[in-house]
């Protein structure tokens, strides 16, 4: 999608203000397009479920470039993930005997065992982090290692980094996800010699703790992320530990969501576990999620790479921003271009019940069509994405509906740009520059949306965007006050659209004329408004509210208090 002379970003989320400006700098090895097969394997279909880690199937060589076989004195016991060319995550409890290094090797580009393959790469370990709240006495929390390697992967089609998930990225209950490794075919069984792989869903954490509290011992933990089917057949096993949990983002990249922990026998159900006995009770795959000790991982790898470089990384003004209005220059100069392997974060605030505007005056980073390399993306302050930005096109100005925001910056290790200018200023609501539709607006609140000088007569080639988002379990409503809007057979001259999302894909209503128009319902907490003109007629205009209504029980018991039109935008 392109709107010249500006971008939308491709997520548009949410809104934010500024009093203080806080510089948060961590440096992420990120190796060259994480997450990527170079023998990508067949899109997963509900057929794989019943081929038949435990219950799944094996893999063809090279499917998983990232995955490692941990060997003790030549033997596999554990798995692990790489993340980049001198780091391996894996299982804390894999590395728990004594003197370990003194025989530990790690092997990438594994995949029979019994053979060494033309792309296979071995390696010692430097060193060991377990992570501090780890207790083996409660081994299923914090179940997580970094293994510093002692020299570096060279990367092939065959020895790849899988991603690390951004900061608050959550991979939602329900969605299929895939483990890999040596582990056993079924409890107690036998080991294979090739890598296996198996799809598993993702539980809610309901889900996940009732199954866990009916275990002899229940357990409970900060980083538990469950997965599996409920009657079971399906799940890592023995020799498993240390593996991937991998999930794919929608557009193909590979992030590693979770690390293989634990479960209550390999590939038991847990439905009607209270009428079982103890020792025949199942659990679903316990998991150590990533995303809860991504700060942990980040900040190790971090301290690892400043350690070996004098260059400053994140080189940007720390403390409170002047007057609640400023720049932001990254990394400093025009001419100046921003190094690899970082990950910059900074957090501005502005009063409460402040606005903030944004405004970029140079941009100039990596292109990619999903901004998956190089990236500027704006955060809520409930750690909601906002947008995502690369390329060399200046971003549309973006108004945000609250007093927080965070920014982040991150870069891999190929090619590279003169970073990015951003002017920004807080504004009363009072005091909002007129709507002239220069910016997108980003509203959080219920109110009232309104054509640039409305009740004067709009101008011509308009092109007004508003995102509005909702509270979780709501919806919103569009309520048309006034409407006067070019007319045509088809709104191809003038029109206000309705959309699903930012993307413009799902269109939900479009208007046109002199009639009132009826309410538009989303059918999620995004809606996305836009108002064009063309180069002929102006008219009045339109005014119109928008409120928030609480989902319960049946979305479509909505309906109710909306006319025919708006109840078939639901659907």
């Amino acid at each position: 999608m392109h709107i010249p002379p500006g971008k939308l970003p491709l997520l548009l989320m949410g809104i934010v203000c500024i009093t203080e400006f806080h510089a948060v700098p961590f440096v992420l090895q990120k190796d060259p397009k994480c997450g990527q097969k170079v023998h990508e394997t067949n899109p997963w279909s509900y057929l794989n479920l019943f081929t038949r880690i435990v219950g799944g199937s094996q893999v063809k060589q090279g499917s998983h470039p990232w995955q490692v076989s941990l060997k003790r004195r030549q033997k596999h016991f554990c798995g692990g993930t790489i993340v980049s060319a001198q780091w391996v995550v894996t299982a804390a409890h894999c590395i728990l005997e004594r003197n370990i290094l003194e025989y530990l090797n790690v092997t990438a580009g594994e995949y029979d065992l019994r053979i060494r393959e033309n792309g296979e790469q071995t390696l010692p370990v430097k060193y060991v982090i377990k992570h501090p709240n780890f207790d083996p006495r409660r081994p299923m929390n914090y179940d997580v290692a970094l293994l510093k390697l002692d020299g570096v992967f060279k990367f092939s089609s065959s020895v790849l980094p899988a991603c690390l998930p951004d900061p608050g990225e959550k991979f939602e209950a329900g969605y299929i996800c895939t483990t890999c490794g040596w582990g056993r075919l079924n409890e107690n069984g036998v080991l294979p010699q090739v890598l296996y792989e198996v799809n598993l869903p993702i539980l809610n954490r309901k889900e996940c703790s009732r199954a866990l509290s009916s275990l002899k011992k229940p357990i409970q933990g900060d980083t538990i992320m469950c997965a599996g089917f409920p009657d079971g057949g399906k799940d890592a096993c023995q020799g498993d530990s240390g593996g991937p949990l991998l999930c794919q983002r929608k557009h193909g990249v590979w992030i590693l969501a979770g690390v293989v922990s634990w479960g209550m026998g390999c590939a038991r159900g847990w439905i009607g576990n209270e009428k079982k006995k103890y020792y025949e009770r199942g659990s679903p795959g316990i998991f150590t999620d990533l995303s809860a000790v991504l700060s942990w991982i980040q900040e190790n790898m971090s301290a690892d790479l400043k350690m070996k470089s004098s260059t400053p990384f994140c080189g940007v003004q720390d403390g409170k921003l002047p007057d609640n209005e400023g720049e932001l220059h990254f990394p400093g100069s025009l001419k100046q271009f921003y190094q690899n392997h970082q990950l910059c974060v900074w957090t501005l605030l502005v009063p409460e019940g402040n606005y903030i505007l944004l405004h970029f005056s140079h941009f100039d980073i990596e292109p990619e069509t999903f901004c998956d390399f190089d990236s500027l993306s704006v955060y809520s302050k409930d750690n909601r994405l906002l947008g995502k930005f690369c390329g060399g096109d200046l971003p549309l100005p973006i108004l945000i509906g609250s007093n927080s925001i965070r920014l982040k910056f991150v870069s891999d290790s190929k090619d590279y740009g003169t970073g990015f200018s951003v002017m920004y200023k807080a504004l009363t609501p009072d005091i909002l520059p007129n709507s002239d539709c220069e910016s997108i607006a980003v509203l959080f609140e219920e109110g009232v949306l309104q054509s640039m000088h409305y009740p004067e007569q709009y101008s011509n080639l308009a092109d007004c965007q508003w995102i509005i988002y909702a509270p979780e379990d709501h919806v919103i409503k569009l309520t048309y006050k006034s409407f006067e809007v070019e007319e045509s057979e088809d709104c191809s001259y003038d029109a206000v659209t309705v959309y699903e999302d930012v993307g413009k894909e799902e269109e939900i209503a479009k208007s046109c004329g002199f009639d009132l128009p009826a309410p538009v319902l989303s059918s999620s907490a995004l809606m996305f408004v836009v108002f064009h003109s063309d180069e002929t007629k102006t008219f009045g205009g339109f005014k119109a509210t928008i409120s928030f209504v609480r989902v319960t029980g049946n979305r479509s018991n909505l309906g109710d208090c909306l006319t025919g039109a708006a109840q078939r935008a639901l659907h």
